[in-house]
């Protein structure tokens, strides 16, 4: 038992790893408990339990529970014995006794050990359902388990990017999870519910749940996580949520910034202009207006300040809450308060200082100023007119500040709703106008006092007005343009975005992977991205206007654009991790393909050589048949060889896969496929990184060679060669060659013991007279043979081994049993000289049967020649035959005066004379096949001559002479080859029935043969000449008709010519009779008619 050792560590003995061979295959056995040698193997339910592990076809575990300890041991010997041939060294009565033997026990398991040293992975008494079910619940609850550990790591991170466009995918992708990947997850944790329920029951009692299933697979713990990670999910969809309200109010008040930057811009430029106005007119206007004018312009510069001061305070807010424009917004308030500051420069000096230099009288501006604002005031409050154009003018202003103050959206739901929503506005708008015409329409209606005051103001709501209806006019062209911009822009990114999920949920780990379909989507995806760069060009350019033209929205359009720039080139990075992955997949799947074709053709070779080659029972002719066999196997093995090393020097190129799933124990290094930009890390193409956890399913924790780290897609990133898991699976593949080796060399040892054994069983089997039958040098070389080839077995194997004693003993016994035969052969025995007689005379008629069986088999000849060769031939067999006739009936009477006639004598000496029947009937058929040979042969050459001529003849008279003369000749000649036919009638049905016994008797010659080729083609000919002999016939017939008829009409037609000549002479000699000059016109015409009319009928 040394060799079980092997393998183990060195401190243990081969009787401990015995039993700890035992242990291991009796495990889970109830009631089996292997501690030792002796008493653990008492109530035999150890030794059922081994063949029951190993061969559950062979003993049916739960009976023979029931049965007793002897019962048992009974059964499990026998079994044993009868389909592996193991020594039976023990009794029942040996094992059940209070201390067994244990050395005797220690040798009968070691060989239980070398049939079944490695115990199949599957127990028995799991049973096929259980186990295909906890299969089901195991595959679907690591899926799952995984995927809940994956979309953990994503609900924990709690990192949002400050983009509203990646906040909105964000949150896209959340009501996606919620939507479309919770439910069926849902539904799988439902069935691994039942499906868990139902496997408790079935192993209930047994224990095999907790050993064969991992402590996190187990439903509780599955609940428990879904219930962990349903919560994490929650917690952030409310941040993310959050994320967006602050997203959005930000992306709002940057709207705001640029709105207002730009409506201070606009009024410090006309501010600036009717600086310019004033200091033009100064010196024409009156003190007072000049002043009110200045003061109209020191307000509006008031508000620009204030608005201003506001804006800072507003970019503060950006800047503090890390908005991506904030530095640019904040640049240009900057550069708006320098022109500000440039303008209020422009009106102290050109204005203030101006005015300053001039003294009016302050009260007379005050008193003209309060004169004017009364006179207002009181037309308002008494003139209807006033009333309703100051309303007028109210609204304008309000509907003004509103529109000023309405933002765009910054998403294209918003912009939808802002669209739709100032629709209905600008109609309202537009109706205004009405209103206005009217205030115009009421200044005739005003008295000439009032009317200074109203046109002032009717001048005021028109260019209010005007303004509002041309800013409802550009904002309804700013929103259309901004919305049929983010239209476009939306579809090109959910495109990018759809295409971009795919790869980053894309699991190369798969194992049911279609990488011929996998082929044909990149191929597709490349055609597509070609096809429609022109159109996401086209978006671009239409943003890229929108911004150059300074529209009001222009933070939503680059953020857009930007958007898509990104996704785009983005999108072609991934096309070159998927190029990249695909050629990894492939590379991997067809490895494990043909490790996998190269297992199975191993196992097929370890069934063959456990089944084919482990008989024990077999005949030599058998047993040499399986050698040859096994030689052939021995040859595959070696070819294989060269397959098994490609495959182990392949194993170091491919890429760990299923790391990209598994759970990292220990930081991982990687190699980016390409480029990858985000705020908190940069990865380049081929750049070394080291992935700390992959949990998350999309993204990994990732370390850069900078050392900074971030969160980047794992597709990014594959993990380089080598995969220990495929050089563990060549290796075991290496291994298992070389075990499929040792197990051929093992098996053909036995085969060849199995071999000597059979040939010792034959030798035993023999009696005296096999022995001396078989000749002195047939019987030394067998003997020296077995010798031989026992000792080079003895040699090779080990001496102690039971097999090899046994083969000791046997080789023995035979060398005993030769001796013995030997010596009995050459004493002296009655009927020895008849015995050597009859061998003699029967090696002679083996002979001449064996050439008169040759002679029956060979063809039947087609030439007379050879035929009659043959016949001389058979008959000097017959002449050698014959003389030999007094010899057979001299053994018979020889045989008749022995006193002492034995069993033996009597077979051989009724053998020979029934031989010599056989030899003479077989020698009758013969002749008699070859006479019927002869008159077919010779049948076919006169029947083919006879046809032949006859052929000749009518092809002579193929066409009918047309002279009566010919035409009888013709039949003459058709007679006579008639009765030619008619005469070889006989020779044409003598050949067909010859034919016929022809068969006959061949069938009798050959009674092995099912099959005669030469008579087929005999009769073949024969039928041929049949049909050409038929077909004669038939034409003669037709032949003879046709003349007879053409006679017949021939002659007929010769008469009625006769008769019509003698007509023909009597008509014209009437007409030379007639006197035509005696008869009248009408006489003459009379008879000419009447000779035309006789002539009609006539013909």
């Amino acid at each position: 038992i040394s060799d079980i050792v092997i393998g183990q560590t060195d401190n243990l003995t081969a009787k401990e790893a015995l039993l700890r061979w035992a242990r291991r295959t009796t495990q889970k056995y109830p009631g089996v408990n292997v501690n030792n040698f002796t008493t653990s193997w008492r109530d035999g339910l150890a030794m059922v339990a081994i063949i029951h592990r190993n061969r559950p076809d062979l003993v049916d575990w739960r009976a023979l529970r029931n049965r007793s300890a002897r019962e048992r041991l009974e059964v499990s010997f026998n079994v044993m014995e009868k389909e592996y041939g193991v020594t039976r060294l023990l009794d029942p009565e040996d094992v059940d006794t209070p201390e067994p033997d244990e050395k005797s026990l220690i040798t009968y398991v070691s060989q239980l050990y070398e049939i079944f040293p490695e115990p199949p992975s599957l127990h028995p008494l799991f049973s096929v359902d259980a186990q295909r079910k906890l299969d089901e619940y195991r595959e679907l609850a690591s899926n799952l388990l995984r995927w809940i550990h994956e979309h953990m790591s994503i609900m924990r991170d709690r990192r949002f990017p400050s983009n509203p466009v990646e906040l909105r995918r964000l949150s896209q992708e959340s009501t996606r999870f919620r939507q479309e990947e919770v439910p069926p997850r849902q539904r799988d944790k439902g069935r691994c519910q039942q499906m868990y329920r139902d496997i408790q029951r079935l192993l209930d009692g047994t224990g095999f749940l907790e050993d064969e299933l991992a402590g996190e697979l187990h439903y509780p713990n599955i609940e428990a996580e879904w219930n962990k990670l349903m919560g994490l999910f929650q917690e952030r969809d409310d941040m993310l949520h959050d994320h967006m309200s602050g997203a959005d109010r930000l992306q709002r008040l940057a709207e705001k910034i640029s709105r207002d930057i730009r409506q201070t811009e606009n009024t410090l430029e006309e501010v600036e202009v009717r600086i310019e106005e004033e200091a033009r007119r100064v010196d024409r206007l009156h003190p007072m207006d000049a002043k009110r004018n200045c003061e109209e312009l020191e307000s509006e510069l008031q508000q620009c300040e204030d608005t201003i001061r506001s804006l800072h305070s507003d970019v503060r807010v950006l800047r503090d809450n890390k908005y991506p424009d904030a530095p640019t917004l904040h640049k240009r308030v900057v550069k708006l308060e320098e022109r500000y500051v440039s303008v209020r420069t422009i009106f102290e000096n050109r204005l203030l200082v101006v005015l300053n230099n001039r003294s009016y009288t302050e009260q007379e501006s005050y008193t003209t100023s309060k004169r004017m604002i009364v006179t207002e005031t009181r037309s308002v409050e008494t003139n209807e007119h006033f009333k309703f154009l100051q309303e007028c003018i109210n609204w304008c202003k309000d509907k003004l500040k509103k529109l000023n103050e309405c933002e765009y959206g910054n998403d294209l739901s918003a912009v939808e709703k802002e669209y739709e929503s100032h629709q209905r506005e600008h109609k309202i708008i537009y109706q205004f106008n009405t209103n206005v015409e009217q205030c115009g329409t009421a200044e005739k209606q005003v008295s000439s006092n009032e009317h200074p005051a109203y046109i002032t103001l009717l001048s005021q709501l028109r260019k209010i007005y005007a303004e509002l209806l041309a800013l409802s006019n550009k904002r309804v062209s700013d929103l259309h343009g901004l919305l049929d911009f983010l239209q476009a822009a939306t579809q090109e990114l959910m495109w990018l975005n759809e295409r971009e999920e795919t790869e980053l949920n894309r699991d190369w780990t798969n194992k049911s992977l279609n990488i011929a379909e996998v082929e044909r989507y990149y191929e597709t995806l490349m055609g597509e991205l070609e096809k429609r760069e022109n159109q996401f060009s086209g978006v671009q350019d239409r943003g890229n206007q929108l911004v150059m033209s300074q529209h009001p929205a222009s933070s939503t359009v680059e953020a857009y654009l930007a958007a898509m720039q990104t996704q785009w080139q983005w999108l072609l990075e991934l096309t070159l991790c998927l190029e990249t992955h695909l050629q990894h997949a492939a590379q991997y799947h067809n490895f494990y393909t043909e490790v996998s074709k190269a297992e199975h053709w191993i196992l097929a070779q370890d069934e063959k050589l456990n089944t084919t080659y482990s008989v024990t029972d077999f005949g030599l002719d058998d047993g040499e048949q399986l050698l040859r066999e096994m030689q052939d196997v021995r040859e595959e093995l070696s070819r294989f060889q060269g397959t098994v090393e490609e495959l182990i020097s392949r194993s170091k190129t491919i890429v760990p896969l299923k790391q990209r799933r598994q759970t990292l124990r220990q930081p991982t290094p990687v190699t980016s496929i390409c480029n990858y930009k985000k705020t908190d890390i940069t990865i380049t193409k081929g750049e070394r990184c080291t992935v700390h956890d992959n949990s998350n399913r999309v993204k990994w924790r990732v370390v850069n060679s900078l050392g900074t780290e971030g969160m980047v897609p794992g597709v990014v990133f594959t993990i380089p060669p080598p995969n220990q898991e495929a050089i563990d699976a060549a290796d075991k593949l290496r291994r298992n060659y070389e075990r499929c080796i040792a197990l051929w060399q093992k098996k053909q040892l036995r085969m060849r013991q199995n071999m000597i054994f059979a040939t010792i069983k034959v030798v035993k089997s023999w009696d005296l007279n096999q022995f001396i039958a078989m000749g002195a040098d047939q019987r030394n070389a067998i003997r020296r043979a077995l010798n031989e080839d026992a000792e080079k077995l003895i040699q090779e194997g080990d001496p102690n081994e039971p097999q090899l004693r046994r083969l000791k003993r046997e080789i023995d016994e035979v060398n005993r049993l030769f001796d013995e035969f030997e010596r009995r052969a050459n004493e002296p025995k009655p009927g020895q000289a008849l015995v050597e007689q009859c061998t003699s005379l029967k090696d002679y008629l083996d002979m001449m049967e064996k050439m008169l069986i040759q002679r029956s088999l060979a063809g039947i000849p087609r030439d007379l020649d050879l035929l009659e060769q043959l016949v001389i031939e058979h008959k000097q067999f017959e002449n050698d035959l014959s003389t030999h006739e007094l010899e057979v009936e001299g053994i018979q009477k020889n045989y008749q005066s022995l006193t002492r006639r034995t069993p033996a004598i009597q077979r051989t000496v009724e053998s020979i004379a029934q031989q010599w029947d056989r030899i003479w009937a077989l020698s009758h058929v013969y002749i008699e096949r070859m006479k019927c040979v002869e008159m077919v042969v010779t049948g076919i050459e006169e029947g083919t001559q006879v046809v032949s001529e006859v052929e000749l003849k009518l092809a002579e008279h193929q066409h009918m002479p047309d002279d009566m003369d010919d035409l009888n000749v013709a039949h003459q000649d058709l007679l006579q080859i008639q009765q030619v036919i008619q005469d070889h009638q006989v020779l044409i049905d003598k050949l067909l029935e010859e034919c016929r016994n022809v068969r006959t008797l061949v069938v009798r010659s050959r009674p092995t043969q099912k099959i005669h080729p030469d008579v087929d083609k005999l009769e073949e000919d024969v039928r041929k000449l049949r049909m050409r002999w038929e077909n004669i016939c038939s034409q003669i017939i037709e032949r003879l008709r046709s003349c007879e008829t053409a006679l017949h009409l021939l002659e007929k037609y010769r008469n009625e010519a006769e008769e019509e000549k003698i007509q023909m002479q009597r008509y014209e000699d009437e007409l030379r009779n007639q006197k035509i000059e005696d008869l009248g016109p009408s006489e003459a015409e009379l008879e000419a008619e009447r000779l035309r009319q006789a002539m009609i009928e006539k013909y």
